[in-house]
């Protein structure tokens, strides 16, 4: 087993930007799906959709304050979602990249690096768990 330590409120936000991007940007009816594996020494967070994607030359421009995938667009947004999430990732010596969804689409990956549980002594006590017998 393997440990993610992260705060979680700033993560929480990194998704929900991610998951809001693919609402605004994927048609309707069209499937959005979050994927997440261990990866050797992280863990990677997917968020995976079926709309327009992102032009090619704009995978890094993307992350950048006030950027967005469309410059002329009905879609409300300043494109700060983004920059914000790759700011929280790097916060949490992480990375965060886009590929294409194939045939449609964009795929956001974030990545946290795994630590170690840490070791817990049998005979300690933990709240709410009654200890071991004891021989």
């Amino acid at each position: 087993m393997s440990l993610v330590q992260c705060d979680a409120v700033l993560i929480e936000r990194v998704l929900a930007n991610l998951l809001e991007n693919a609402g605004k940007y994927t048609p309707a009816q069209s499937p959005v799906e979050i994927l997440v594996r261990a990866v050797d020494d992280e863990l990677r967070c997917s968020v995976r959709d079926h709309g327009p994607g992102v032009a090619k030359g704009l995978e890094e421009v993307i992350f950048e304050k006030f950027t967005r995938g469309h410059a002329e667009s009905a879609t409300p947004g300043v494109g700060l979602g983004l920059a914000i999430c790759r700011a929280i990732v790097e916060a949490h010596r992480g990375r965060i990249w886009i590929e294409p969804t194939h045939p449609q689409g964009a795929t956001f990956t974030f990545s946290l690096p795994l630590g170690t549980p840490p070791a817990m002594d049998m005979a300690e006590e933990v709240p709410g768990i009654p200890s071991p017998p004891k021989s």
